[in-house]
């Protein structure tokens, strides 16, 4: 069990999304812990990828998002209209639900980050590309290799691909959209581990609607019920001894059991 971690690398305050008169995230006040896993946890449709995207201003990609209310991390107010988004991006990195590697080799892929924030410098942005596929353990398997296009590696690769090349840039924080949704169960597991080693050196937030995903990797967690958190604390005290009905029926899987009008 790691140290109970005070210092809150993101913050929300009052909370709202809307998709143009969709009501998505409701008053959300959440904190999640640095060098900790987060999991984000609830059914299809509750918010979790919302609230994830939050986190780093994807959601000003999304045409018709409005969001109200705060969202802080490491103490700065990132929809401030004075923060670099860029900048955002480069300290929060995203890894999407499906391995998307862009159209290039695997070594551009892990280099276009660091090219794009101004690293020319081929030695430099070598040491780079070995060091990011080194830590998510594919530099062994790719390393002859680092010309081919990055679409000829298997699913699993390819996404610990995807999160090297979000490591290139040196973020930290890491967001994890079901990272390991498309993926078999070895590869599941080898993301996994990656995760629990990435997250002495980062923070880690992960949406899963696994609950077994969730007790291997949390250190803390988010319950998401119809917008609203319903619940959130460490990992080992929501999920043995959850406070609600809600939670209970979740990790029990009777979450179709408990009447939809429940106030959270």
């Amino acid at each position: 069990m790691k140290m109970r971690y005070i210092k809150a690398a993101i913050e929300t305050r009052s909370l709202n999304v809307f998709y143009g008169s969709l009501h998505v995230l409701r008053d959300v006040n959440v904190f999640i812990p640095k060098y900790c896993i987060t999991a984000i946890m609830g059914p299809s449709g509750c918010g979790k990828s919302t609230l994830l995207k939050s986190f780093n201003r994807m959601l000003d990609l999304v045409e018709g998002a409005k969001v109200e209310g705060k969202v802080y991390v490491e103490g700065i107010d990132i929809y401030d209209d004075e923060v670099d988004v860029y900048w955002l991006r480069r300290k929060v990195g995203m890894v999407f639900q499906k391995p998307n590697p862009l159209p290039m080799s695997i070594y551009d892929n892990v280099a276009y980050g660091p090219r794009i924030h101004g690293i020319k410098d081929k030695k430099m942005l070598d040491k780079i590309v070995e060091g990011c596929l080194r830590k998510v353990g594919l530099w062994d398997e790719v390393r002859s290799r680092l010309d081919e296009p990055a679409t000829r590696l298997s699913g699993g690769q390819q996404q610990r691909l995807c999160i090297a090349r979000a490591l290139a840039v040196d973020p930290d924080i890491i967001l994890l959209d079901e990272p390991t949704a498309s993926l078999d169960p070895k590869s599941t597991e080898r993301i996994e581990k990656l995760l629990h080693e990435l997250s002495r050196d980062y923070t880690i937030v992960v949406v899963t609607h696994n609950i077994g995903q969730a007790k291997r990797l949390a250190d803390y967690v988010i319950f998401l019920y119809m917008g609203r958190v319903v619940e959130q604390g460490w990992a080992d005290e929501i999920l043995n001894s959850p406070r609600t009905q809600l939670l209970r029926a979740y990790i029990r899987r009777e979450l179709g059991k408990v009447p939809s009008l429940i106030r959270v």
